[in-house]
Parts: structure tokens; sequence; C-alpha cells
């Protein structure tokens, strides 16, 4: 039993160290209310520290790890290098700790909730074009540095993207799909040398006008590249079967790999890659006219129709640009394939063009970024860029207008 000497020196213990924490953190913070703020926190967390531990010490309990028989008692502190509280950043916050463990204070899961959604801020940031370092200067500039956002962890948001990519490449497709469009984007790896990654990307439109896109990769465009990418959408449950048209550029690897997936009869090229090699081989006084020409031959009101006029360029510019109309011809049958589908399809499914767009904001985010440090940092801002258009392709149907 204490006697009451005892317990005056006691109170006085407990007095001065609380008066010298309070000095600490003054000296630690710039700004009073914060130190104060502080230092009640942890007087709340020692009350609630002392009321977890009420009844156990000198007890025999297992340890929390591993189940193992121990004698409990307190066994001095852990420090929290930041604990975020509504606007409030504190540094080193000190929580008590106990030999079997167990203890987790109420306000160590709300700053565990406030710093997630502050990473999950950043990851935003970082998606939609800025540089991991301007995100952790943002958050420097407001006090906040929280764990994710310091200079040495920064780049795990791409990593966190890069899991969820792996999950996303991996899901089950279960829609069926109407019209499949294939191309792929080169995005710079740095800024300083000429290494890009090419990346495959396919879109898929099902009957109903539902967009997304399915998958995307980075590799070249090569046959055996694409195989891969095609087998992995079939193992996923893409049905061959239920394709009308796939809709892809020149690139020899994606046609042969197309060709033998789904057949000949379902491939459509891109009009407007093939119009850009048409006007590329065509003299130089002529591409405006027949640029014009090329644009009415896909808008013509029917198959019938676009064989006729197709026939009437053939007559006219046969002599005088051999070239280009030896390169329309190669392609007849692939580039008017989708005067086949309903007329409403058309505009959509005889060019890339969705996948251009995918494509457009891909490289007006890395563009302001200056670099991206990886291939990671390649499928991260895919990954984000990717996320946000399929939510928005979500809310209506692409064939609807309203």
């Amino acid at each position: 039993m204490l006697l009451p000497h005892n317990i005056t020196e006691t109170e006085n213990c407990n007095q001065k160290r609380e008066t010298s924490r309070l000095s600490e953190l003054l000296e630690q913070y710039e700004e009073p209310v914060r130190a104060i703020v502080h230092k009640t926190l942890e007087e709340y967390v020692e009350k609630s520290f002392e009321e977890f531990m009420a009844g156990k010490i000198g007890t025999v309990v297992p340890r929390i790890s591993d189940g193992k028989p121990i004698t409990e008692y307190r066994n001095g502190t852990r420090e929290v290098k930041q604990v975020v509280v509504d606007t409030l950043v504190l540094d080193d916050f000190r929580i008590p700790r106990n030999r079997a463990g167990g203890f987790r204070p109420d306000i160590l899961k709300r700053a565990r909730r406030k710093a997630g959604r502050l990473a999950e801020l950043a990851r935003e940031l970082y998606v939609n074009g800025v540089s991991t370092r301007k995100v952790r200067r943002s958050f420097e500039r407001i006090g906040i540095k929280v764990s994710g956002l310091s200079k040495s962890t920064v780049s795990e948001i791409s990593k966190d993207l890069l899991k969820e990519y792996i999950r996303w490449a991996n899901r089950p497709i279960e829609r069926s799909y109407e019209y499949i469009l294939v191309d792929a984007v080169y995005v710079t790896i740095r800024k300083s040398c000429k290494r890009k990654a090419g990346t495959l990307i396919v879109v898929g439109i099902t009957h109903e006008g539902h967009k997304e896109v399915l998958h995307f990769t980075l590799g070249t465009e090569s046959e055996r590249h694409f195989d891969e990418v095609l087998q992995n959408l079939i193992r996923r449950g893409l049905k061959t079967e239920s394709a009308k048209l796939i809709i892809a550029d020149g690139a020899k690897g994606p046609i042969n790999s197309i060709v033998s997936h789904f057949g000949k009869e379902k491939l459509q090229r891109c009009v407007v890659h093939k119009t850009r090699n048409i006007l590329d081989k065509c003299p130089k006084n002529m591409r405006d006219e027949l640029k014009a020409k090329l644009n009415r031959l896909w808008n013509q009101s029917s198959r019938l129709e676009a064989e006729r006029y197709l026939d009437t360029l053939v007559e006219e510019y046969g002599e005088v640009a051999q070239r280009s109309i030896a390169c329309l011809l190669e392609d007849r049958e692939d580039l008017l394939r989708y005067y086949g589908m309903p007329s409403s399809h058309w505009k959509t499914i005889r060019n890339t063009n969705l996948i251009e767009r995918v494509i457009h904001e891909v490289r007006r985010r890395t563009k302001v970024m200056c670099t991206i440090d990886s291939e990671k940092g390649c499928y991260g801002i895919l990954m984000g860029v990717v996320r946000e258009q399929n939510e928005r392709w979500g809310k209506r149907s692409h064939w609807r207008k309203s």
C-alpha cells in the first residue's frame, strides 16, 4: 500500500513528465495549438490503454501474434510517424504498448482511413498527369507527409495501379461483343531517350451499344504478341462467334492474328489509316482532291453505291495515281465490309477512332509529366485512363445520341 508521501511523489513525477512532454511538443511544432492537441490526444490514448489493461497486469494471457501464454505487463511505447486528425498532421505520436499486444486505439483507425483517402487522392492526381514530385510537393505545402506520399515512397502509387491492372486484366468477360476494335499506342518511357513502349488496346461494342476497353498490354504489333492478347480475351470468355467485325489498322501482325482467330470475312480495315496510306502514294498536287473523294466513298448510302463510286474512282485516277489506286484496290473487300451492318453503326465501325480517343488521353496526360520512369509507370497511367474511360462509356449506349 502506498503511503501519502509516496502518492504525492508519484503525482509530482507524472506532472513533471507531462510538463516535459508538452515542452518537447512545443519545440517540435511551430503552432502551440498543434502541440496542445497532440498532448491531449496522447493523454486520451493513455487512458484508453489503462482501461484496456485493467485487471490484466501480472496475469498469464495468450500473445496475440502466436497464442503463446505469457505474463502481461506494459512494454513501453511505440511511435507512429504521422497521425492525421481532420486537418492536423501530428508527428511522432506515442502509443502505449503491452507485451501480449492487441491494443489498437480508435484514433489510429481513423488516422488510417484519413491517410488512405489522401493516398487515393494522390493516386488520382498522378493518373491525371501530375508528376510524383509535384504530388508530393502539393501535399507538403499543407504540411501533410503521410505514408505513401514521402519522397521515398510516392512511386508506390503506380505499383498500386499495377496491382489494379492485374486484377482488371484477369476479370471474366461476360458480355457478347459484336464489334471489336484494335490498335496500338507508343508511349515514351523517358524523355531523355528515344525508347517508347508499344501498347496494344482492344475495345468492344455490344449489340446494345455498350462500349468498353476490354484489354491493354505492353508489346509490339507482332503477330505473336497479338495472338497472346486475343488468346487472353478468349480464355476470359470473349465469344468469337458473336463478333461480326474486327476493326484494325494496316499492321500485318494484328491482321494475321485476327484472320486466324476470327476468319478473313470478319476483318474490317480502318478507313482512316487506309486513307493516309493511299494519299502517301498520291502525287502531291492531287492529294486534297483524292482525299475528298475517298471521304465520299466511305459515306455512300449503301454497299452497291460504294462499289459504283469506287469503280468511278478507278477510271478517273487509275492512270494518274496508279500506286494510290492499287493500294485502294488491294483491300477492297476489307474496306467496304462495314456496309453490311446497320447504317447507324457505320460511322463508328469503319475506323478505330474510339481507341484514338483513349490514346489521345494517354498522350495528353503523359506529355505534362515529362517522363514515365518505367514500364510499371506506363501500366499505371494507362490503367487510370482506361478506368475513367470505361466509367464514362458505361453511362449510356453509343448508338443513342442522348
